[in-house]
């Protein structure tokens, strides 16, 4: 029997839908409660999977800004049931026209890591917004409109600080009081809110709103990219209205491979992490794993991680711009080579493997 599965491997805000044209039962799985709430909402609405995952993904973006936001990117990997149509939605951030090499090294030619992780020059141009309204548009059942209101309703009214809210906030608090509108938006009185306290978001319910009536318009040109573009160039960044306008989603085709019996379906690039479940699992396929003790069955899915993750390095990238080797990556010859080069008593430093960087 050959079975399908669909996986994505992402640090980003991701959602995997998957939708018939009448849904039954429904299961919504997200990182906080009141975004599967959201998307609960608007299948009861009459809203298909796709629908709920705009909603879980707007309202993750109000209440876990610490992981997820319409100020970042994001990749749907999307199966329809009524058809078996699969495709993944690229809707990643793409950096602006100024940025160029050289922008996040100091005057000695090293990397500044700040430059690299905090403030206006860290961003790309957010894809997050275009994302929604293409999942919506092509997809879905209902209204971006519609939604949304769940989103803008929470961001308006507020939603209480739990324990992951504060400790995150805790990790970042000095970095978020270095821009004052972050610590006016994420902060109480300048400091990390207590547990319980009520978080309003009235700025990003008037961006929210202004999607909803708009379309991915009301982000990208008009008020609100305008207030966006001019608060990234007041704190040195090199955002434009024209980087704004500019940004276009892509829908790719997924990486499939085979693992015994089961299809796996994953995320292309310039996801980096499909074609690195791809690759570890060639490699791990003719070993055997479950039948190995322990510390042997740990030592080799180290070693297959360490590979594909040094592939990582070297080959992955935004397709646009440069030719990855996909299906080398992918293909059982080259996992067949990298499965040879694992000792099974000793594991090789990361500096000797083959085409390391």
């Amino acid at each position: 029997m050959r079975r399908v599965i669909l996986c994505l491997l992402l640090a980003l805000p991701a959602v995997q839908a998957l939708a018939a044209d009448q849904p039954g039962k429904a299961a919504i799985a997200s990182a906080h409660y009141l975004a599967t709430e959201a998307g609960h909402e608007i299948l009861a609405q009459g809203g298909n999977a796709f629908d709920a995952a705009v909603a879980v993904s707007s309202t993750l973006a109000v209440v876990e800004p610490s992981s997820s936001g319409i100020g970042g990117g994001a990749f749907w990997l999307i199966h329809r049931a009524s058809d078996g149509f699969q495709t993944m939605i690229d809707a990643r951030e793409q950096a602006p026209a100024a940025a160029h090499k050289n922008m996040y090294l100091d005057e000695e030619g090293k990397v500044n890591r700040d430059l690299a992780v905090n403030g206006p020059l860290a961003g790309g141009i957010p894809g997050e917004v275009a994302g929604l309204e293409h999942l919506a548009k092509h997809y879905g059942r209902l209204p971006l409109a519609q939604s949304l209101q769940p989103a803008i309703r929470i961001a308006r009214e507020g939603f209480p600080v739990d324990d992951k809210y504060h400790a995150l906030m805790n990790w970042r608090v000095d970095t978020i009081k270095r821009w004052p509108a972050a610590a006016e938006a994420l902060l109480a009185d300048g400091e990390n809110p207590p547990v319980g306290h009520v978080i309003k978001l009235p700025d990003l319910a008037w961006v929210l709103e202004n999607v909803a009536e708009r379309g991915a318009g009301g982000f990208y040109s008009g008020p609100v990219a305008e207030r966006i573009v001019k608060g990234v160039r007041d704190a040195g960044g090199i955002w434009t209205l024209e980087d704004m306008a500019a940004y276009v989603v892509k829908e790719r085709d997924p990486i499939r491979t085979m693992y015994g019996d089961y299809e796996l379906v994953t995320a292309p690039p310039p996801s980096s992490g499909g074609i690195a479940i791809a690759e570890m699992l060639n490699i791990l396929e003719p070993l055997a794993i479950n039948d190995q003790e322990p510390v042997l069955r740990a030592h080799l899915i180290a070693e297959a991680m360490r590979r594909a993750f040094r592939d990582r390095a070297i080959y992955l990238g935004d397709p646009d711009f440069v030719e990855i080797p996909v299906e080398m990556l992918t293909s059982q010859y080259y996992a067949d080579g990298l499965r040879a080069s694992i000792r099974p008593v000793r594991a090789r430093r990361s500096s000797m493997l083959a085409g390391n960087m």
